[in-house]
């Protein structure tokens, strides 16, 4: 009988077995193989999208885009790679690519940012987490989520300084101004404006921005009231009628059949699309919790 040593508080048996183990550590140095070669990729991209738009200044945009229909691609994606590759340098790049540790291409436009004294201190933070990763040995790539919280960044979050310095890109000032419409401390300080309020004399548009304020946190009414005026209205009716429409927007992009995807080789967009199917999925079984016993929705037919 053959005596084999337990580890006090140890498990005999890990739950796969030595051959899965094998071939999934084949599989996983593949997949970083992979990560590692779109990083390059995406670099490569982007000098390649550098030499254009530094060859052709003044059509710059239009050789861009016919570019990206070339690919496949975003206009906007390759954009990116553009802006990403410059900030990045060649020294961080060349740091990046030869280390054996994966570093994904979040964590890296993330660190590149307009600001240069802020790119400072991203940079420094991801090249630290990277020494300590390649020091231990583990792990095999970074995560962009605990990178991201240890910059204190919420998800999705960015400095204001970041915002502004990209408010020449179009889809950059539609964001800032989605969130003016959301926030009611920005859209109160607009509305305080002399100009603003004399617009808001017309009683049309006062009760249209009222629409769009409702419903307003409570300590902001008074403030609200006082530059559009009260309006007596049922806020359970309101809060329905602000759900139905960023209902019907967020129905917009289900305009979009699957033969329009057929020549899309954007990772981006694909990226995307699984972003939006996990969101909502995960969204409609959180807010399904609070649907009362009384009430059952219909299913199939």
């Amino acid at each position: 009988m053959e005596n084999v040593w337990i580890e006090p508080g140890g498990i005999t048996d890990p739950g796969y077995t030595e051959d899965q183990l094998r071939r999934a550590r084949t599989f996983a140095e593949t997949d970083l193989r992979a990560s590692r070669a779109q990083l390059a990729a995406r670099f490569g991209l982007g000098d390649v999208c550098a030499e254009i738009t530094d060859g052709s200044p003044p059509g710059a945009s239009l050789a861009l885009e016919q570019l990206a229909q070339q690919l496949g691609y975003a206009t906007e994606t390759l954009e990116r790679y553009l802006r990403v590759t410059r900030l990045a340098g060649t020294a961080l790049r060349e740091r990046l690519l030869a280390s054996a540790v994966q570093v994904p291409w979040k964590c890296v436009t993330t660190a590149c940012v307009t600001d240069s004294q802020e790119r400072s201190r991203r940079v420094s933070l991801l090249l630290e987490r990277l020494d300590s990763a390649e020091r231990a040995g583990w792990p095999m790539a970074l995560d962009a989520a605990q990178y991201r919280r240890a910059l204190s960044l919420a998800a999705g979050a960015e400095p204001p300084g970041e915002i502004v310095a990209q408010l020449d890109r179009e889809e950059v000032r539609e964001a800032v101004l989605a969130e003016l419409t959301k926030s009611p401390a920005a859209v109160l300080a607009v509305l305080r404006e002399p100009a603003v309020r004399e617009v808001l004399k017309d009683k049309d548009v006062a009760r249209y921005v009222r629409a769009q304020m409702r419903p307003a946190p409570s300590p902001d009414e008074a403030l609200l009231d006082e530059l559009v005026g009260s309006d007596e209205r049922d806020p359970h009716a309101d809060w329905t009628i602000r759900y139905f429409g960023l209902a019907h927007k967020a129905r917009e992009i289900l305009l979009l059949g699957p033969e329009d995807f057929a020549d899309v080789n954007d990772p981006e967009v694909w990226e995307s699309v699984e972003s939006i199917r996990d969101s909502v999925t995960s969204w409609a079984d959180r807010v399904l919790q609070q649907r009362p016993r009384t009430i059952r929705l219909l299913t199939g037919k």
